[in-house]
C-alpha cells in the first residue's frame, strides 16, 4: 500500500513539475516545429508550446505581445525558422513580442480551434494577426477539411461548431468513431493521455536529447530545418528547365487551378471559412485584430489573377472584410514577384518586406 502511495506521489510530481523542466526555447525557435509533429503524428505537441508560452508570457512579454495565427505563408514555408516574417518584425525598435502559431495547411477553421486552446491555456488574445487567402474562401468539393488539423480540439472545445461542420469533415475522408472500442481508443489517444505531461513532452524530450548527442558528442551542426527551397520562383524555374524539368507543369494542377476559380465566391455562412470567421471575430470583440490577405506571385500567376471572375471576387473579400471590425491589410498585388519562392509563399527577402510592410500597422496597437 505504500508503494502505491509512492507511485501515485511520484506521477503527481512528474505531472506539476515536467513542465517546468522545459522552457519556451526548448518547444518553440521563432515558429512551431511542422517537421517534429509530422514525424511523430502527434498534433497534441502544440499544448507544450501553448504552456510555454503561457509561462513565457507571465515571466517575460507581460502585455505587449502579438499572437500570429495562420497557414504556410505566415509559417514561412518554405524557408527555415530563422526566415519567417515574425522574425523580421520582432527586430524592428520597440517591436513587441510575437509569437507565431501558424501551421503549414492550417485552414481558418483551425485558427478558430487555435483561439479556443489559447483561451483553455489562459493566454490572451488582445492583440491577434493572422492571414487569409483568396483560396481560403473557394469551395470545398469535397475537401479540404475546414478543420485540417484540429478537428479533436473543436470536438471538445467547441461541440456544436464540431457537429455543425461534422458532415463537411467526414466527406473529406475525417474519421470517427464507429464502435465502442474505437470511441474508447479515441477518448484514450484524443481526450486522456494528452492531459499527461510526460505524454505532453515525450517528443521534445526525444528531439532534445538528439540535439544534445548531435551536438555536443558528435560535434555536428543541427541539419537546417527548411520545408524547401527558399529561392526566388524565377531561379528555381531556371534550375530545373535546366535540368529538363518544366516548371510551369505545376500550373496545370487541378488543385492550383481550383484554388484560383474565377467562379463567383459565396462569402455567406455557408461557406465553412466565412462561418469560422465570423466565429474568430466575434471572440475578438473589443480586442485589436489584424486580419492579412495574403498575396499571389502576379508574375508566376498573371493569367489566373487576369481573369475578371478573379478580380470580382477579390473585390467582394474586401467588400466583406470592410464590414468586420478588423484592421484589413489587403497585400493582393503589392509585393513584386521577385519576393516569392512560388505562387504564394515567400523568399528569405520576401518575408523581411512583409514585417516592413506590417509593421507600420503593428505600430499602431493599443
Amino acid at each position: 500500500m505504500k508503494a502505491v502511495k509512492y507511485v501515485i506521489v511520484y506521477l503527481i510530481a512528474l505531472q506539476l513539475l515536467l513542465p517546468l523542466a522545459f522552457s519556451l526555447p526548448d518547444v518553440y525557435h521563432n515558429r512551431m516545429d511542422y517537421k517534429l509533429m509530422l514525424d511523430n503524428n502527434n498534433m497534441h505537441d502544440i499544448d507544450a508550446v501553448l504552456q510555454q508560452v503561457k509561462r513565457d508570457i507571465d515571466k517575460n512579454a507581460g502585455d505587449d505581445y502579438i499572437i500570429v495565427l495562420g497557414d504556410s505563408i505566415f509559417y514561412g514555408s518554405p524557408g527555415n525558422s530563422d526566415q519567417p516574417f515574425n522574425v523580421f518584425l520582432q527586430q524592428k525598435p520597440g517591436a513587441p513580442t510575437i509569437y507565431n502559431l501558424a501551421f503549414p495547411a492550417m485552414q481558418i477553421g483551425d485558427f478558430y480551434a487555435m483561439l479556443l486552446k489559447l483561451d483553455h491555456f489562459g493566454i490572451g488574445t488582445d492583440r491577434l494577426l493572422f492571414n487569409i487567402r483568396y483560396a481560403s474562401f473557394i469551395p470545398r468539393e469535397p475537401g479540404p477539411r475546414g478543420v485540417f488539423w484540429l478537428a479533436e480540439d473543436l470536438r471538445k472545445l467547441d461541440p456544436e461548431a464540431y457537429r455543425h461542420i461534422l458532415p463537411q469533415l467526414e466527406a473529406a475522408d475525417f474519421k470517427t468513431p464507429d464502435d465502442p472500442y474505437a470511441y474508447f481508443q479515441r477518448a484514450l489517444h484524443e481526450d486522456w493521455l494528452p492531459l499527461l505531461s510526460l505524454m505532453r513532452y515525450k517528443d521534445y524530450f526525444r528531439d532534445n536529447l538528439y540535439e544534445w548527442w548531435l551536438t555536443t558528442v558528435r560535434r555536428q551542426q543541427l541539419p537546417d530545418d527548411a520545408l524547401d527551397d527558399s529561392r526566388a520562383w524565377y531561379i528555381k524555374k531556371e534550375w530545373q528547365e535546366s535540368l529538363g524539368i518544366n516548371y510551369n507543369e505545376f500550373l496545370s494542377d487541378p488543385q492550383l487551378v481550383a484554388s484560383f476559380t474565377d467562379k463567383p465566391l459565396d462569402l455567406t455562412e455557408a461557406n465553412w471559412d466565412v462561418y469560422f470567421l465570423n466565429k474568430i471575430l466575434a471572440r475578438q470583440q473589443g480586442k485589436q485584430t489584424w486580419v492579412v490577405l495574403s498575396g499571389t506571385n502576379h508574375d508566376l500567376m498573371k493569367e489566373a489573377v487576369s481573369k475578371p471572375g478573379y478580380k470580382t471576387n477579390l473585390d467582394a473579400i474586401d467588400r466583406m472584410m470592410a464590414t468586420k471590425n478588423v484592421i484589413y491589410i489587403n497585400m493582393e498585388g503589392v509585393m513584386e514577384g521577385d519576393f516569392f519562392s512560388d505562387h504564394t509563399h515567400f523568399t528569405p527577402e520576401g518575408n523581411a518586406r512583409l514585417a516592413d510592410l506590417l509593421w507600420p500597422y503593428v505600430q499602431q496597437r493599443k
